[in-house]
């Protein structure tokens, strides 16, 4: 069986095992709505409504491809998924994950050793102005008498994403959705989200089979995510602008004492890397040492192109100091790879394709990031749908191919419908008069 075809089957199986929470009209199983809902994101349906009203064009394909038996109402899947636990769809991410390590990818995607990537950040991915589910959180816009002239409600996710500096798919591995907790009043936060994330993503790549690197933007570094962090036995690259460690290395730096490497790129672009090992993270963690390094890069001409800086669990020299700077920059592709993608390029992340009482619009979001990852790893490792993808040139025109043909032709595999659109299948199409 083709790749595509054999994650579609298995996350299929995989939803037999969500957990029932409804006590009547149990005569349709969830894993039949949960089926139709992953269908309507692998195929970038736009909205609930152009799914359905497509889905008689689509009807023998759906069920040939997706084992998509029956066009339920809306209320029916609304309702049947809102109930579901997130973390019971979160579990099947495990079957595309599975593939990634048959396939070799996690070993491909090792840096520093042996250790394989994973970038975090949060997005929004839900809001709206009408009424709010339990686990919204809500911002209020006040004019200047401060009366309430707006509210809005919106949920959030936190994602993690398996990357690698020098390939461009990024497969997620886990999404923890930042909105309101039960017996909660004030708003979520994703420092918070962060701490119920990391257990989640050492749970789907186990230390016994899995090192990790967590890489962070500036929000992350304080003691006890640092210290959940070596709990779960993961590394961590995080970026730093303030703070004690700043202090220190402002002091190291009027004595000459950094650690510098310096080298020019092929096209001549001047780069430094300065490190500095065994600095104190805070006076509240006093206890917790840390290492620094920062990197600036300058044209030919000597304008300054780049600048970051990070701290690291990892000791510093001249020997991982260029790969530690390519992979602390690598975080941008859950910026532009993944969070651009999923918003401009077809996916329609931040549409409402439903809100829901309870987690429907969290379940939405996590089905969403399984299409994603199932396109990601065909873009990885599927040849026909890189053909195709090479045919169209751009995500947005491939997923408009995948859906004319998809609603034209019968096919027995998505395979077949990559392979139509690159050109190698081959239909005769009786002429109409």
């Amino acid at each position: 069986m083709f790749i595509v075809d054999k994650l579609i089957r298995s996350i299929k199986s995989s939803f037999n095992d969500v957990e029932e929470h409804r006590y009547k009209n149990l005569q349709i199983p969830l894993a039949d709505f949960l089926q139709s809902a992953f269908a309507m994101f692998h195929l970038k349906s736009p909205s609930l409504n152009h799914y359905r009203n497509n889905y008689a064009e689509r009807e023998a394909n759906l069920q040939r491809i997706y084992d998509v038996n029956a066009l339920y109402s809306d209320s029916a899947l609304r309702e049947g998924i809102d109930g579901i636990k997130p973390k019971d769809i979160q579990k099947c991410f495990r079957v595309p994950l599975q593939e990634l390590e048959e396939q070799g990818i996690m070993d491909e995607y090792q840096v520093l050793g042996g250790y394989n990537v994973v970038l975090f950040d949060g997005t929004q991915d839900f809001c709206t102005t009408s009424k709010p589910c339990e686990c919204c959180m809500c911002k209020e816009y006040r004019n200047k008498k401060g009366e309430v002239t707006k509210t809005v409600y919106y949920h959030q996710a936190l994602a993690a994403v398996m990357a690698h500096p020098e390939h461009k798919e990024v497969f997620p591995v886990a999404c923890e959705a930042i909105v309101k907790q039960d017996g909660q009043t004030k708003n979520d936060c994703e420092l918070n989200a962060s701490k119920r994330l990391l257990p989640l993503v050492r749970e789907m790549l186990p230390e016994c089979q899995h090192k990790l690197i967590g890489v962070f933007d500036g929000l992350y570094p304080n003691g006890p995510h640092i210290e959940l962090l070596g709990m779960l036995d993961m590394r961590y690259i995080i970026g730093i602008r303030e703070g004690y460690v700043m202090i220190q290395i402002e002091d190291l730096k009027k004595k000459d004492a950094l650690k510098t490497h310096q080298w020019t790129t092929s096209d001549g672009r001047k780069c430094l890397a300065q490190w500095y090992n065994g600095l104190i993270l805070n006076g509240q963690n006093q206890h917790i040492q840390t290492n620094y390094f920062e990197y600036t890069e300058w044209d030919d001409k000597g304008k300054q192109l780049y600048h970051n800086t990070w701290i690291t669990d990892f000791h510093i020299d001249q020997s991982n100091v260029q790969e530690l700077i390519k992979v602390g920059r690598c975080r941008w592709k859950i910026e532009n790879e993944t969070f651009n993608t999923l918003k401009n390029q077809g996916y329609h992340l931040e549409h409402s394709y439903g809100h829901g009482e309870k987690y429907l619009a969290t379940n939405f979001m996590l089905l969403t990031f399984m299409a994603f990852l199932v396109d990601q790893i065909a873009q990885r490792i599927d040849n026909a749908f890189q053909r195709a993808y090479k045919y169209c040139k751009t995500k947005k025109k491939l997923w408009e191919k995948v859906r004319q043909v998809f609603d034209l032709l019968p096919c027995m595999s998505m395979n077949a419908v990559y392979r139509f659109i690159a050109g190698e299948i081959q239909v005769e199409f009786p002429l109409l008069e």
